[in-house]
């Protein structure tokens, strides 16, 4: 029972045991002014005759006195009554007032109680209905009163009725958790609290009903109950209820249990390189991929950040099997439907006979395959690495595929004039194609804008080589690179960013980059200008050089494109080119 449900029933109780007091009051009242009466009549009658026969002896002064005597006694008793008249009119005038005040203390009570509050005769017809009342079911007092209870739906009628029996044999201790009709014929979850009141018989001549929608309470209870459940954000099983299942079934009487353990290939370089808003929609996927695989009934179930585990009871071998590669087949078909994210998962599963299972065994040898599997496929994953970052990067370059494979062949070739060769000449094509992977934490709207950016809008571009650094160190494939991806717009000059570095400080292969990105960036369209001829970007170059660029490296550069020997490079990257004199 609530707080406001103990103050309000009492009040009522307080009232009626008034209405008794003041009943008592007058009987007691009558009673006693009989007895005065009686007794000062009587004491008036002999004492006056006492005191008459003592100072009167003539009997005509005695006679007098006697008519004396009803008159003295009229006036004597006419003064009595009148005082105690008064006293029990002062009497009745307090107990109604008590009463009065308590009434309307009652009333203002029940107006304000954010509780419903219905008072209600044995046939259960309606006598009073407050203003919470009407809020809450729709229904205006004038509306219902003298109606049989239109709260109670048909089908809990029988119910109610039993509820108000249980009340009257003060059964209900505790509040009743039920669902009312509201005058639309929504229903609504209430706390019920019935309570029998009494005439001055003590028989019970109604009922005080007091309700609170609890429909949040029990929505908020089935949300907690959900959240024990599922996994927020995917909405299949989570570990909790997976482990609880898998303790339940091993308590059971299996032939055969199966478990698969499945876990996402490459998602922290998601969330680093796209944000966790892509990350999660990855993880979203990956679980109706899987759960698409299994019945409604099968419990699959995310058990960690990018680990999933689905329980196959009397599975055996052959059947958990062919489980892992319905798995395998719907990732394919997923990524043939969803070009923009690749999706890729390490499968690993294990299976035990017989009635003793060990799941927590069972389970660690799941995991444990699963992680063979992912070493076993060292290079599939990466090349997913790989996929991711191509993905993303292209998601956020200015010009085409073939544009970006022409700057890589014409990195290679002023690469190649200065005498770097081999390996070293493949890491600098790799590094050529994801320098400016940092773009991918850059919002659309800034990079693609074709109005001057704010110094706000600068700062968050020029953050770009410390977020690519991040995701390359990610990246097994691109470790060796994260330092470049960092210095890749270092100046000459000492004023680049992120570290201000100068001169021969700046790593060879970004002096190389750094001239060729600015080559590229010149001679094709932004979305703030358009591109410019060859001859306008060289001259660009040349007045920048000794400022943003190694002043040697664009003399060659120069010389190569003037020359058309960039257009054989282009042609061809496999030729070799002699190093330039000087470097």
């Amino acid at each position: 029972m609530s707080d406001s449900e103990k103050k309000i029933i009492p009040v009522r109780f307080r009232q009626n045991k008034g209405c008794v007091a003041v009943r008592r009051i007058k009987i007691s009242f009558s009673l006693l002014l009989t007895v005065i009466y009686i007794v000062l009549s009587c004491a008036y009658i002999v004492l006056f005759d006492r005191l008459l026969a003592v100072v009167a002896a003539d009997p005509e002064t005695v006679q007098a006195w006697q008519t004396y005597k009803g008159w003295i006694f009229v006036l004597f008793s006419g003064i009595l009554f009148y005082f105690m008249l008064a006293a029990a009119v002062k009497v009745r005038i307090y107990s109604e007032n008590t009463l009065k005040h308590a009434n309307e203390k009652l009333r203002a009570i029940i107006s304000a109680s954010p509780l419903a509050i219905l008072t209600l005769d044995t046939e259960n017809h309606i006598l009073s209905w407050n203003q919470a009342a009407e809020k809450m079911f729709g229904w205006e007092e004038k509306e219902v009163l003298g109606l049989l209870n239109p709260i109670v739906p048909d089908a809990k009628a029988l119910e109610y009725r039993s509820y108000l029996k249980k009340a009257a044999g003060g059964e209900l201790d505790n509040a009743l958790e039920i669902e009312l009709q509201k005058k639309d014929g929504m229903l609504l979850a209430a706390s019920l609290s019935l309570s029998p009141t009494r005439n001055s018989s003590g028989e019970i001549n109604g009922y005080v009903a007091l309700i609170s929608d609890i429909t949040e309470q029990k929505l908020r209870e089935k949300q907690l109950q959900y959240m024990s459940l599922y996994d927020a954000l995917t909405g299949i099983y989570n570990r909790a209820y997976f482990e609880h299942e898998m303790h339940r079934l091993a308590n059971s009487r299996l032939n055969s249990l199966g478990i698969i353990v499945c876990d996402l290939d490459g998602l922290k370089l998601y969330n680093d390189s796209l944000g966790h808003a892509v990350g999660d929609k990855l993880l979203k996927a990956a679980a109706q991929v899987i759960k698409s695989c299994f019945r409604e009934s099968d419990v699959v179930a995310r058990i960690g950040g990018d680990e999933f585990a689905i329980l196959l009871p009397n599975a055996d071998r052959q059947a958990t099997e062919a489980a892992c590669e319905r798995i395998r087949l719907a990732l394919q078909e997923y990524n043939k439907k969803h070009e923009k994210y690749y999706l890729s998962m390490s499968v690993g599963y294990a299976v035990c006979t017989g009635e003793a299972i060990n799941v927590d065994d069972l389970f660690r040898e799941a995991d444990n395959n699963m992680y063979r599997e992912k070493a076993r496929r060292s290079s599939a994953v990466r090349e997913t690495t790989m996929q991711i970052l191509l993905r993303a990067l292209a998601a956020r370059q200015y010009t085409n595929g073939q544009s970006a494979e022409q700057m890589e062949k014409m990195v290679a070739g002023l690469a190649m004039k200065t005498g770097i060769t081999g390996e070293h000449l493949k890491d600098i094509r790799l590094f050529a194609k994801f320098h400016d992977i940092g773009n991918v934490g850059v919002p659309e709207k800034i990079l693609f804008k074709k109005e001057p950016l704010t110094s706000k809008e600068i700062e968050i571009i020029r953050r770009h080589p410390e977020i690519g650094h991040r995701i390359a160190l990610s990246a097994p494939d691109l470790i060796h690179l994260a330092d470049w991806i960092l210095k890749h717009h270092e100046w000459w000059n000492g004023d680049g960013y992120p570290l201000g570095l100068k001169g021969s400080d700046i790593p060879l292969e970004c002096r190389i980059l750094a001239i060729v990105d600015a080559y590229d960036a010149l001679t094709n369209d932004r979305p703030y200008r358009k591109a410019k001829s060859k001859e306008e970007a060289l001259a660009e170059l040349k007045r920048a050089a000794g400022i943003q660029f190694d002043p040697e490296l664009v003399n060659i550069f120069i010389d190569l494109v003037t020359s058309g020997e960039y257009h054989e490079m282009l042609q061809s990257s496999e030729r070799t080119y002699h190093p330039a004199q000087g470097i």
